[in-house]
């Protein structure tokens, strides 16, 4: 379903973009909105006195966010550019344990994310651009563990996490500024180390998004 819709978005803009005859480097500075699926991958370990919860699993949600870039043209088939984005996700990922005298739960959910990095794009047909893209991400994670047997224990944090960010996609132009693009991200963090008294809770985060754009270049 999300190729058949990511196919479609791009035969749409291309319409218009096939009837023109020269081809037109993207240039200068570009702001875009932007909303795809989330894929976050946790690797979650937690334990306290008497339990130890793991799990290694996928979650998907909605990212959704905005970015801005500049290009400058290579020659006549070439761009080289710079970005910054923000977006946020609605993924989370929750662990329940029902034991003898009450409830545990620790839920971990994936929150705002910072990109910045560079891209590079080759021109295909009149308004065209295939680019891969690298660069530096800063996502927050945030988690919150609560114990009815032991409300002591209940905890709420968060901590901002660096990583790095690979991926490209396709980018049609369209008259007057307009562009779109569909695009895949992969995202790396380092890991989350976080310990309170009697409970330990570790995390590791890799994230997969495919995401479509619509913007505006200047």
């Amino acid at each position: 379903m999300k190729i058949h819709l990511a196919c479609g978005l791009l035969a749409v803009l291309a319409t218009p973009a096939a009837a023109q005859s020269d081809r037109i480097a993207p240039s200068g500075p570009r702001v875009e909105a932007r909303v795809g699926w989330d894929r976050t991958v946790l690797s979650t370990y937690a334990s306290d006195d008497t339990v130890t919860y793991k799990d290694h699993a996928g979650r998907s949600g909605v990212t959704y966010g905005a970015e801005v870039g500049y290009d400058v043209p290579l020659g006549p088939f070439a761009i080289v550019g710079a970005y910054a984005g923000i977006d946020g996700s609605s993924t989370k990922s929750c662990l329940t344990d029902e034991r003898l005298g009450g409830v545990s739960r620790d839920c971990v959910k994936a929150g705002r994310n910072l990109t910045a990095g560079a891209r590079v794009g080759y021109l295909f047909g009149p308004t065209g651009l295939l680019y891969g893209k690298v660069g530096y991400s800063n996502g927050r994670v945030e988690e919150r563990y609560t114990d009815s047997q032991f409300p002591e224990d209940n905890y709420r944090d968060g901590t901002n996490r660096d990583g790095f960010h690979l991926g490209g996609g396709v980018e049609i132009g369209r008259a007057k500024g307009v562009y779109g693009k569909v695009e895949y991200v992969y995202t790396n963090y380092n890991g989350y180390e976080f310990v309170d008294r009697t409970t330990t809770a570790k995390l590791d985060l890799d994230r997969h998004q495919v995401v479509a754009g619509m913007g505006y270049r200047f």
